[in-house]
């Protein structure tokens, strides 16, 4: 079912948000973000069903507040909640978790795509074209480099940062080995294909593309900002630098670009750390756990994996996985889908 959401205070989506949940006759409501949230908090109220919303976001904390429990997707963004004066009691933190992915197959199609031998190191940043993903400081850090590696820059660059990015790649001495890929819809191939990731980010709650990075067994190099310590372990299963530093990056990546080996033992430790950690049944297995807290007295009806799942009605910002590079892929931006799951 998919409702319009006009800014935080559209009535006629509250009450036909409130009319499904009762047809429905859901044991709970689960919101993302802060818009969900809003209305999935004004439902509660008026139905009396629990409110279970996600916060994604370390600078987004208002409208939580209807909520029986909030779940932070790092503890980054719980202690960002917590600064915002909500109380620590009433949040968990799930980490997001995602669909395995194999490399099973070594596939070259994106080197062709761009014209590289197999000796030319391939490095990629996959986002969305906004100055907190830092695209400018990995441009500058390209510049920087002994070594000849390209960078792909995958993400939607229609947006104005990404115009502006693409002025400043053709103003610096690397552009012959800067390339915009634009929107992919095929993400998780593409990223079996890099030598290396960076994630030079300004904010991040917890970045998807370094879990997948790590299941893919591809090492990275990400700013120590926010949630990214919590995917990623220096000297572990990656490298950390300080954000708003070309110069660090550059030299983080000459390092890895100097040692096979060592690119080949972080990536296979980023692999066991999302086997431990990010993986979707991982992530499920949690979200129950809220549900369970919250509708104690009920008894979830299996999946068909076997787990147990009740009726629940999810309320999210029309923004899905794959709309992380571009809105336009998925519809209006003010609306909403709201997802059943029947027993």
């Amino acid at each position: 079912y998919h409702l319009p959401m006009h800014g935080m205070f559209d009535l006629w989506s509250a009450l036909r948000l409130a009319a499904l949940v009762q047809d429905f006759r859901a044991d709970l409501i689960h919101s993302h973000l802060t818009r969900g949230a809003r209305y999935a908090g004004l439902v509660g109220t008026m139905t009396g069903v629990p409110v279970v919303a996600t916060a994604h976001s370390t600078n987004a904390g208002k409208h939580f507040g209807g909520a029986g429990r909030i779940v932070a997707v790092s503890d980054a963004v719980r202690g960002f909640l917590v600064s915002r004066g909500y109380d620590r009691r009433r949040i968990t933190v799930v980490r997001n978790g995602i669909p395995d992915i194999r490399c099973a197959t070594e596939s070259r199609s994106l080197r062709r795509q761009l014209g590289l031998p197999d000796s030319r190191p391939l490095i990629g940043l996959v986002g969305r074209f906004i100055a907190d993903k830092g695209q400018d400081v990995a441009i500058d850090a390209m510049a920087r480099l002994r070594h000849p590696a390209h960078l792909a820059l995958i993400g939607d660059d229609s947006t104005p940062w990404g115009r502006e990015m693409r002025l400043h790649a053709n103003s610096g001495t690397a552009c012959e080995r800067l390339h915009f890929l634009g929107f992919r819809d095929d993400l998780p191939e593409r990223i079996c294909e890099l030598d290396l990731l960076i994630a030079p980010s300004r904010r991040e709650a917890l970045p998807l593309t370094l879990i997948e990075a790590a299941a893919a067994g591809v090492p990275a190099i990400a700013s120590r900002i926010g949630g990214i310590p919590e995917v990623l372990m220096d000297g572990e299963t990656g490298i950390l630098v300080p954000p708003e530093d070309p110069v660090g990056l550059a030299g983080a990546i000459d390092s890895l670009m100097d040692d096979r080996a060592l690119r080949s033992r972080l990536g296979a430790a980023a692999r066991r750390r999302y086997e431990n950690g990010f993986s979707l049944d991982a992530m499920l297995d949690a979200t129950e756990e809220v549900y369970r807290q919250m509708q104690p007295s009920r008894c979830l009806a299996p999946r068909r994996d076997g787990n147990g799942l009740g009726d629940i009605v999810e309320p999210v910002n029309r923004t899905s996985r794959r709309g992380i590079f571009s809105r336009r892929n998925k519809g209006p931006k003010n609306s909403a889908k709201v997802k059943l799951f029947s027993r």
